[in-house]
């Protein structure tokens, strides 16, 4: 059945066909399908450690597919060729940052929260700062989360209103409702085998458009010449000016240091580093998504090119979309919207985005939660009522489903307020860059610098995070008017680095004032696998890497899962063990 065409002036839009729907539902069922089945095989997902971590127990191949389609969303898919296409090439520079980024998360954060066996990135800021740093950490990583679903949420809606009779707000519906479906069902496995699929599908999606639509742009090199006689190819730019939009040097440290947040230190990140087998399967993880992620990128990057190609030659007409996120999937209608099932395969790709991220955003959100706020809470009442703490896995493992649901319509509430917040890529690099910078301070500051305490750190994240708020919405609020205060004049693509850099600052001036008026400050312990391993004593890190490997070796061994009375004991005596190399190592403040 041929799929459905209207002419609007000059352009022509054709509507999906029964083919395309059939993918669509497919792609949905798949989804679906999984949830279902991780939700009841093997007698279903019982224990948080299940639910949320996935029993720790996953390989290096499909935590990196994992990670990949879960920051792959349709944010990339739609705003990176719209960017391009808008504003020129600059942004391929982006994927030079990725030389520094993955370097930086396999030698400096898995080793720490890996060897440490937590299941919320937060826990780490209790063991090194205490407990109001964690909940702190916790409340502006639930903030950053539900804005950034939102946008991944609301983004493949904007592109099916353009080709479907669908109205917006039912799009954003069976998104959202979909993820929450599966999601609360299967667990942390059931969102990784998900995101597994959903990577072949961005993939392979990806490179037919950019085959196809290269040739009916007139070839590769056609492509190039076109852009660069443009002088839209200029890449490497070092204007120090921080108000423009895209130079050199904002895409690479900027890059780098919008990224780090969302890759090295964010729960959605690091649940999947824990649910790893090993260490080494979690760098393992983290050096294939390098060629994996970089030829992704280009890939995507150079669809705005092919776009700015066609569209800027006769008889051509550049398409009348109301966002310029529209052009890719206006693109795609308009030229191979006649061929049954592309237009499905497109969407399904976005569909495969959307899914990957929300699902991820709302497991980590569970884990958070339970871990960061819930148990913590229970613990203080228990304290409070001097009482003994009362854990109930099961239970516990009930309200996380309950949670999911919970989360899933506030992230559909919030995503009908993303249509006001500008192009896809400057929102979601905003987002991160105001709450990212702070989060990211405090880890590096805990990690990396031994005088840190929990005074001058708390102070910093809380500074550096009002200082993100009020240059995001300042920002936003004042639209493009040349007489707007300078500093919201400055690009998204320093949020991150500006706002890290004020927490750094607050936070090593507060810790030396902390210090200098409680001298007993110095005497605190510190416990070395709380640093990055190049700052532990040598044998004590030895020692660290000998009983993660033990307790490995214990799971893997038959003598029953995590949560049996006999490994829960096991977990129990490593953690006294780490504790009590903080007591006999030597404090090198």
């Amino acid at each position: 059945m041929d799929n459905d065409t209207t002419d609007a002036g000059d352009e022509i839009v054709n509507y999906l066909g029964v083919l395309d729907y059939v993918i669509l539902a497919f792609v949905v069922l798949i989804a679906a399908v999984t949830g279902i089945y991780h939700g009841f095989a093997k007698g279903g997902q019982t224990t948080t450690e299940e639910f949320l971590v996935a029993d720790r127990s996953m390989f290096s191949l499909p935590i990196a597919m994992t990670l990949l389609a879960s920051f792959i969303s349709p944010i990339t898919i739609l705003g990176k060729p719209a960017e391009i296409y808008t504003y020129g090439g600059q942004y391929f520079v982006f994927i030079i940052c990725h030389l520094l980024l993955f370097p930086a998360i396999a030698f400096i954060f898995i080793p720490v929260f890996h060897g440490l066996r937590i299941t919320s990135a937060y826990e780490y800021l209790k063991l090194r700062f205490g407990l109001p740093l964690q909940i702190c950490g916790a409340g502006i990583f639930m903030l950053q989360t539900a804005f950034y679903m939102a946008i991944v949420l609301y983004s493949p809606a904007l592109a099916i209103e353009f080709v479907t009779s669908f109205g917006l707000w039912k799009t954003v519906m069976i998104g959202g409702i979909v993820c929450t479906f599966y999601t609360s069902l299967g667990g942390m496995k059931a969102v990784i085998w998900t995101d597994v699929i959903m990577f072949v599908v961005i993939f392979g999606t990806t490179v037919m458009v950019i085959v196809t639509g290269v040739v009916k742009a007139g070839g590769v090199g056609h492509v190039w010449e076109t852009n660069k006689e443009a002088g839209r190819l200029d890449l490497i730019q070092f204007p120090w000016d921080p108000t423009q939009r895209m130079t050199f040097l904002n895409l690479v440290i900027g890059g780098f240091m919008n990224s780090l947040p969302m890759w090295a230190v964010s729960q959605t990140a690091v649940q999947r580093f824990l649910a790893a087998k090993s260490i080494k399967d979690a760098q393992a993880s983290i050096w294939m998504n390098l060629p994996f992620v970089s030829l992704l990128l280009f890939l995507i990057d150079y669809e705005g090119l092919v776009l700015y190609t066609f569209y800027n030659e006769a008889p051509n007409v550049p398409p009348n979309v109301t966002k310029s996120d529209q052009i890719i999937i206006h693109f795609v209608s308009e030229q191979f919207g006649h061929v049954p099932g592309y237009q499905g395969l497109f969407i399904a790709c976005l569909w495969a985005g959307t899914l990957s991220t929300i699902s991820s955003g709302l497991n980590a959100m569970i884990a958070v939660t339970l871990e960061d706020m819930v148990k913590p809470f229970r613990r203080w009442q228990a304290n409070r009522n001097n009482t003994e703490v009362v854990e109930d896995d099961k239970s516990d493992t009930f309200k996380s489903k309950l949670l999911t649901c919970v989360y899933g319509a506030i992230s559909i509430f919030l995503a009908f307020l993303a249509a006001e917040m500008g192009t896809l890529v400057s929102m979601a690099n905003s987002v991160f860059g105001a709450a990212g910078g702070p989060l990211l301070a405090a880890f590096t500051q805990g990690m990396m610098w031994k005088r840190a305490n929990s005074a001058g750190t708390l102070a910093g994240v809380i500074v550096g995070f009002i200082f993100g708020v009020w240059i995001t919405f300042g920002a936003m609020l004042s639209g493009d008017d040349p007489d707007t205060f300078w500093l919201y004049k400055i690009s998204f693509m320093w949020y991150a680095t500006i706002t890290w850099a004020i927490s750094t600052i607050v936070s090593i001036i507060g810790s030396e004032v902390y210090r200098y008026f409680k001298p007993q400050e110095k005497e605190e312990p510190i416990d070395p696998s709380l640093l990055v391993t190049f700052l532990r004593p040598r044998d004590v890190y030895e020692t660290v890497e000998l009983a993660v490997v033990s307790n490995n070796r214990t799971n893997q061994s038959g003598g029953g899962n995590m949560e049996s009375e006999g490994e829960d004991g096991d977990l129990k005596e490593y953690t006294v063990h780490k504790r009590s190399l903080a007591q006999t190592a030597e404090n090198q403040c």
